[in-house]
């Protein structure tokens, strides 16, 4: 697995700990609209780029903000899994 750098103070972190859902939520939809964005297709008229990065306190450009998303889904994945299985 790839190690994701990112922004220790970023909103996605915030919301993480405080609302994961939404945090989890934001994540899936940003890995869709990176992934159309990587193919040359807009979202939508109000998406960008830079709105991700922020959000999730990465740098790069689409392809490899693509990657750690992808990377990140993954270690929450297996974070839940984990939380399952010790309940």
């Amino acid at each position: 697995m790839k190690q994701v750098n990112m922004n220790e103070d970023c909103q996605f972190l915030q919301d993480l700990q405080d609302n994961q859902k939404m945090a989890i939520w934001n994540l899936i939809t940003s890995i869709g609209g990176v992934k159309l964005w990587t193919k040359g297709i807009k979202p939508n008229r109000h998406w960008k780029l830079s709105q991700v990065k922020t959000y999730f306190g990465l740098k790069g450009n689409a392809e490899s903000v693509y990657e750690q998303l992808e990377t990140l889904n993954k270690i929450c994945r297996q974070a839940q899994e984990t939380e399952k299985s010790n309940d």
